[in-house]
């Protein structure tokens, strides 16, 4: 709610826009300072978003396999759902995929919102990976009913990240909350023209269910990493994210509300009820890798290789093996013990992003070297949407990560590559 001084302020630039700013920009900037308006009159009109009794989980490469089994269960317990996407605004490009929601209505009063950070995933050939699969396996079922505001077309865009497929969408049970309410609205408010899905409206909701909640993040930096335990944040980092985890579960619960308003679903027992365990679960408390691994350095690679989930669970497999040839049974030992490396290196890590994409590995693995880190091996990622390259440092200790952290985190951008550069070019 705006103050009377901001709301004063603000009903004068609307009418006092320069004359300098013509065209398409003034329609533009009419228009935000409108919707900033709309907002606060509702804010005023009516009461906060009252909210539903729910847990919010994270899932992300640190969430552990023992919390992505308990909501595998949880959705097997259930069949009703909400969905939702949040995206990254690109300039002249469509919005970047970031960002899934799903509510696991466990009982009327009762439910999960787990945010899926999908530009914060783990590695695919990590098990955590596959066990995400698993959980969208377990969601697009026939059986369950998806309700979600909008199409479920909206989803295509994030399966490029090969946690779902097409087909899966397809064979899915998705309901079309905008539709219903469309039709609900119509039939309250004959008076009134008819309703489109594309017109309605946020006044119409906050209308239909008196209460009010905040919609100004539709198009934010949800590839950020909301989850406070990914990275060292600071007090002002934290503090927008909190606001934009709780657009995302308010995006959830409120079509739940809805759903309730227009009796969509009937109260239901849970055989499955929430564990506040699970929160703590989520943190992934990082531990010490033992201490007589030697430091190595691993092939350097643009990106992480993609490891199928066969892969990932060969070495569980005993009787297949019987029938392979001694060749294949190599093979898979081969690739067995790399994936067992590569999980010993990266126990402990940290990750740096946005680094500038000119670095090699070996030249990184250099100048950590020369801060005195004691590393155990260092690789690259990318993220298929925003084309954005991290550097992914795992440790042999966990002590001090911190301070090693600091020493190395600002190392990587693109003034310290020009300075990196100029000098190699001098000591020639």
């Amino acid at each position: 709610i705006l103050s009377q001084r901001e709301y004063e302020d603000l009903l004068w630039k609307i009418k006092n826009i320069p004359s300098t700013i013509t065209g398409k920009k003034r329609h533009n900037l009419r228009t935000t300072f409108k919707k900033k308006l709309h907002e606060h009159e509702l804010a005023t009109k009516y009461p906060p978003f009252e909210l539903l009794k729910f847990e919010q989980l994270f899932i992300n490469f640190r969430t552990t396999d023992s919390t992505l089994i308990h909501l595998i269960d949880q959705i097997k317990s259930t069949t009703v759902f909400t969905l939702d996407t949040g995206s990254v605004l690109i300039p002249y490009q469509p919005n970047a995929a970031a960002l899934i929601q799903v509510q696991i209505i466990l009982s009327e009063s009762v439910s999960s919102v787990e945010l899926i950070e999908m530009c914060h995933l783990p590695r695919a050939y990590e098990h955590t990976f596959t066990l995400v699969k698993q959980f969208f396996q377990a969601l697009f079922n026939a059986d369950n009913n998806i309700f979600i505001w909008g199409n479920i077309n909206e989803l295509h865009s994030f399966c490029s990240y090969n946690l779902f497929t097409y087909d899966q969408l397809d064979l899915c049970n998705p309901i079309n909350l905008q539709n219903a309410f469309k039709t609900h609205w119509n039939e309250q408010h004959p008076h009134q023209p008819t309703t489109s899905s594309a017109s309605i409206n946020y006044s119409d909701l906050a209308f239909e269910l008196s209460e009010w909640w905040d919609k100004r993040q539709t198009t934010s930096s949800f590839d950020i990493g909301l989850d406070p335990t990914l990275y060292h944040f600071n007090s002002a980092e934290i503090e927008h994210r909190q606001s934009l985890i709780r657009y995302a579960v308010y995006d959830c619960l409120s079509m739940q509300l809805i759903m309730l308003k227009l009796k969509l679903i009937e109260p239901q027992e849970s055989n499955i009820n929430p564990s506040n365990e699970i929160v703590a679960a989520t943190l992934n408390d990082i531990t010490d890798m033992t201490s007589d691994d030697d430091q190595h350095d691993l092939p350097a690679t643009n990106n992480f290789e993609p490891i199928s989930p066969t892969d990932i669970q060969a070495d569980s497999i005993p009787k297949r093996q019987q029938t392979l040839t001694k060749a294949e049974r190599r093979r898979i030992h081969n690739r067995t013990s790399t994936l067992k490396q590569r999980k010993r290196y990266y126990k402990t890590e940290i990750i740096i992003s946005n680094i500038d994409r000119r670095f090699t590995t070996k030249e990184i693995q250099g100048i950590i070297k020369s801060y005195g880190v004691p590393y155990s091996a260092a690789n690259f990622s990318t993220s298929s949407t925003i084309r954005k390259r991290s550097v992914h440092i795992g440790m042999q200790k966990s002590s001090q990560i911190n301070d090693y952290q600091h020493r190395i985190d600002h190392l990587f951008t693109t003034s310290p590559f020009n300075r990196f550069i100029n000098g190699r070019r001098t000591n020639k």
